[in-house]
Parts: C-alpha cells; structure tokens; sequence
C-alpha cells in the first residue's frame, strides 16, 4: 500500500488527529484572547497526554503481537516517542510560566502531535514510502 489513500486513518489515529486539532484550537483561541494556560486548556492538554500515551501502547501491543510496519520501525517509534513526550513537556512549560505565551507552546504542542500520529500511521501503512529500486 503505496498509495495517496486515507484507508491508513484508522479510529485511534483519527481520535488523536481530530482531539490534537481541537485542543489546539482552544489553546490558540485562547492565546490569542490574552490568557495564561486555565483550567481549560491545561485539562484538555492532560487528555491529550493520557490519549497519546494509549495511542503508542495500541503501536506497541501491534509489534509484541507479530505484526510489523510498513515503513522503517525507527522512524515509527522515533515519532511515537516525540509525541508521547510533546504534551507532558509543554505543561511543564505551562505550569513555569503561566503566561499567554505558554498557552501557545500548549497549541504547537497539541497541533504537532496531531499532524505527528497521522504521520505515524502512514508509516504504519507504508504511506509516501520510496520504491526499493536499483542501487546507482
């Protein structure tokens, strides 16, 4: 599977793209309308956090159970790792300096493990891998 196809989205990754675009959403609104990091967007955050972590055990259960990527397994869990990392780091962040600005590290940190986990899945999936071809 080489293809451009979106069959690679499967419901944990959809729920990690469309959940990291949203608290991105509200961390940005937020931002922008001047407010440190509240209730609100430290909550969603932590979810984010708790969903990601499920979402690299879900990859992780996939290998232990014989099944393997399509694309290079370093690569995979080199994105697995960063955004099992990303939200837990930005509240850190957050929780220094509780500023309007680390509300926006909040939404860079919600939006990069969005687009990271459809990334992962393509990986997963074989997605925009190069042909093996004839060494030059």
């Amino acid at each position: 599977m080489t293809g451009a196809s979106s069959s690679y989205l499967d419901a944990p990754t959809l729920v990690i793209l469309v959940g990291g675009l949203v608290v991105a959403l509200v961390c940005l609104v937020s931002g922008l309308n001047g407010r440190p990091p509240g209730r609100g967007t430290v909550t969603l955050t932590w979810v984010l956090q708790v969903a990601v972590v499920g979402y690299a055990g879900i990859y992780l259960g996939r290998q232990l159970t014989g099944a393997a990527p399509q694309g290079p397994t370093w690569e995979l869990w080199a994105y697995l790792v960063t955004i099992v990392f990303l939200p837990g780091l930005a509240l850190l962040w957050a929780r220094e300096e509780p500023t309007r600005w680390s509300t926006f590290v909040l939404a860079v940190a919600a939006f990069t493990a969005a687009v990271m986990a459809a990334r992962t899945a393509q990986i997963w999936a074989g997605v925009g891998m190069m042909p093996a071809g004839p060494a030059s």
